[in-house]
């Protein structure tokens, strides 16, 4: 079995949202995903990308803050397909990657590539509801800027 552990001091309340606005970040960490809800919009297996970003600097330097990209099917409805393949594109061009690279119609993804590459997250709070805590979202992902403060509010 397991050690005993006296977890009775623990605080289960977790971290409160950093307030909205506009934060560098960096990119930390990025996982490979599939869709598996059968109940959900897009098909079960859809893939996508969880990404995880890093606040750099600042007062809240070093949170995290999580954003979900699919990759819709090539027979999926057309306006949603576009918009969903946009957001993913923004993502990209925000990171740095070359317009011609990503709207070039052969850009091959490579994850690894993207992890420590540098931006300005648009963060706002998802406000709590009966079954989860209040928490944030991430908006919006721009380019790195001087601009990019803690806590402009861009929103």
């Amino acid at each position: 079995m397991g050690e005993v552990l006296d977890l009775s001091g623990a605080d289960l309340k977790g971290f409160d949202p950093i307030p909205s606005g506009s934060y560098p970040a960096i990119v930390y960490d990025i996982e490979s995903v599939e869709t598996e809800n059968p109940d959900g919009k897009l098909p079960v297996g859809t893939p996508g990308y969880n990404v995880q970003f890093k606040v750099d600097g600042g007062q809240y330097d070093n949170r995290r803050l999580f954003n979900r990209y699919w990759i819709a099917p090539s027979d999926y409805d057309p306006s949603k397909k576009k918009m969903l393949d946009g957001m993913f594109a923004r993502f990209l061009l925000a990171v740095g990657y070359g317009e011609k690279e990503v709207m070039g119609g052969k850009f091959k993804f490579d994850p690894d590539d993207a992890v420590g590459r540098e931006c300005t997250v648009v963060v706002g709070i998802r406000p709590a509801t009966e079954q989860y805590e209040a928490s944030n979202n991430v908006r919006n992902v721009k380019p790195r800027t001087t601009a990019a403060s803690e806590g402009d509010d861009l929103l």
